[in-house]
């Protein structure tokens, strides 16, 4: 064994699929996971409805326009507001970034959610994204970095209770 430990995970994939919850769950399973699971999250000075809204807010460039996003009824809708909008320059560069902040941000601010995520062991997260293939791994044809973000989130959780960090 590497001194690093193994390659693989001990645990099979863990597949989140597409879906558009439109309200918290008592138990919501792994559909909390996705990005439009209604779990509010203050970032900076703004509390947004669910990770969704806060991305989508973030990625337009002009303040009215982020306004609509954040107050669109759902996930779904804050994409649909968001996507008439022009973007942020650079958008395309930080994107990642933002959307590891904004997961950080949810399971740190959700400690039952965190918990949800931590269960998911050391499998690999398969993100299922009808609308994106960036964010979605489609069937091995996206390229998954919500699940990876989610899996680098899990990491850092598991290094704060080991007081790694």
């Amino acid at each position: 064994m590497p001194a690093d430990g193994p390659a693989e995970s001990f645990a099979p994939a863990v597949k989140i699929y597409h879906s558009y919850p439109q309200r918290a769950l008592e138990d919501p399973g792994k559909q909390a996971l996705r990005n439009d699971y209604p779990a509010p999250i203050t970032v900076g000075h703004v509390t947004y409805p669910s990770v969704a809204h806060a991305y989508w807010a973030r990625s337009v460039a002009e303040p009215e326009d982020r306004t609509a996003v954040v107050a669109a009824e759902s996930g779904a809708k804050a994409r649909t507001v968001a996507a008439a909008a022009p973007r942020r320059e650079g958008w395309e560069q930080a994107r990642t970034a933002v959307m590891a902040g904004l997961l950080r941000a949810k399971y740190e601010q959700h400690p039952d959610l965190a918990a949800i995520l931590l269960a998911t062991g050391d499998a690999t997260v398969l993100y299922d994204d009808a609308d994106s293939g960036f964010w979605g791994e489609n069937g091995g044809r996206g390229r998954n970095w919500t699940g990876r973000l989610l899996e680098l989130v899990r990491s850092q959780l598991l290094a704060r209770q080991a007081l790694i960090d």
